[in-house]
């Protein structure tokens, strides 16, 4: 899906382990898409957080990919974001 917008919200980036050991980063985005209300994203991964380099107040055109996680007697909605394009440089970063 696509959605252009404009992003209201940058939450702080959440970060934890792995079962092996590893680290993981995640953050959440609010975009405002007008009369198509507002969603909110997710970038997974410190490395595609750093390259898409999302901030409060820019406008984006945002590709996501909706979800739905499982987990045990719960489930989740997750918008995963893997592309971002800038109106005023015209750049796609995927």
């Amino acid at each position: 899906m696509k959605l252009t917008g404009k992003i209201t919200k940058v939450l702080p980036v959440r970060t934890g382990m792995t079962k092996k050991g590893g680290t993981w980063a995640a953050q959440q985005y609010v975009l405002d898409a007008g009369n198509d209300g507002s969603v909110l994203l997710e970038v997974f991964g410190q490395k595609e957080i750093d390259s898409f380099g999302i901030t409060e107040g820019e406008t984006l055109s945002i590709t996501f990919v909706p979800k739905v996680v499982e987990s045990g007697d719960r489930i989740f909605g997750k918008n995963s974001i893997t592309g971002v394009e800038r109106q005023e440089s015209e750049a796609i970063m995927e």
